[in-house]
């Protein structure tokens, strides 16, 4: 009888272990449940429940901290909104300190954890160089190649004003995805912003655009996006002449074109040609050759409107069958 009860004695805290395992997770299924409808508070209240009954559960510690950050309003300078931060600062760090990162689960939750804190220390009112690098290099570290923990370096290098350091870690996503057209087009869109001294990398952005269209030369996207940085740029730097806007939007157009020839029905792509021809009518100092552009480009935006409507109503779901009388 006395060895029964031992028995029972030693499975007792097995059995609670177990209980308190199984309450844990039905806590933080319901916390996940609120998150989901957006309803951050009572998700908080359901995290904090889940980790009442298992205190080392890193996915609910991440989700708690995910949920007092979106709580969070950047520019809002009162105690409650930057205590908030506070505890998902907190909660993010509590996260990686109980994370073994021994299933594909965990490595996610601890990635997500790691690009979290570099985001918050990258930005007002925490912005710290040192301490967002740390995060980000150990996020780079858990897997080197992977293009999403590269952007986050990248993108911490630019809001740091690091911009050889950026171009570095841009590059290297393409780099090691060499197919990767978001990749190529990151490191474009990177060249085309206006850079810290004042100066732009235009045509280093053109160079990469058109080896991105090189890609998948049957798609039309990527000479899409060539001509859509022409525009941009004929359209919206004011220091350039108007033989330089002609020069670009004719560029543009030569791209577009090549879309269109993939693609007839490519309603950007006549969008933007519309566009492109819009820009040459403005610094044109022909009359006749202005009106024939506006002619050309208004014939494009009621084509393009056609085209838009046609596909609307294709794409639109057939109407239920009548019930038979």
């Amino acid at each position: 009888m006395k060895t029964r009860y031992v028995a029972i004695a030693l499975l007792m805290p097995i059995a609670l272990a177990g209980c308190s395992r199984v309450r844990a997770k039905s806590a933080f299924q319901d916390g996940n449940k609120a998150y989901k409808e957006e309803n951050f508070k009572k998700a908080i209240v359901a995290y904090e429940r889940a980790l009442s009954f298992e205190p080392d559960m890193p996915e609910a510690l991440f989700y708690l901290g995910s949920a007092h950050q979106a709580l969070f309003r950047p520019g809002k300078e009162t105690p409650e909104n930057k205590a908030n931060l506070d505890a998902a600062i907190e909660s993010y760090k509590s996260s990686l300190e109980k994370n073994v990162g021994n299933t594909p689960n965990l490595k996610s939750v601890k990635s997500n954890a790691l690009a979290a804190l570099t985001g918050i220390y990258s930005e007002d009112p925490y912005k710290n160089y040192d301490e967002a690098l740390k995060y980000a290099e150990q996020l780079v570290q858990e897997n080197p190649n992977d293009p999403k923990n590269l952007f986050a370096m990248a993108n911490l290098f630019e809001k740091f004003e690091k911009e050889d350091k950026a171009e570095e870690t841009y590059k290297k996503v393409v780099e090691v995805n060499p197919n990767d057209a978001k990749a190529c087009g990151a490191l474009a869109g990177f060249y085309n912003k206006p850079l810290w001294d004042g100066k732009s990398k235009f045509d280093a952005a053109i160079e990469v655009l058109q080896r991105c269209a090189t890609i998948d030369p049957n798609d039309p996207q990527g000479f899409y996006k060539v001509s859509v940085f022409f525009w941009d740029k004929a359209y919206r730097d004011p220091l350039l002449s108007d033989p330089q806007k002609d020069r670009y939007a004719d560029q543009g157009l030569e791209a577009v074109d090549k879309a269109l020839a993939l693609k007839p029905d490519y309603v950007d792509g006549l969008v933007y040609k519309g566009l492109l021809l819009r820009v040459k009518a403005q610094v044109s100092t022909n009359p006749r050759l202005r009106q024939q552009y506006l002619d050309q480009a208004q014939t494009l935006a009621k084509q393009a409107k056609e085209l838009r409507l046609q596909q609307a109503e294709q794409s639109a779901p057939a109407p239920a069958a009548s019930p038979a009388s």
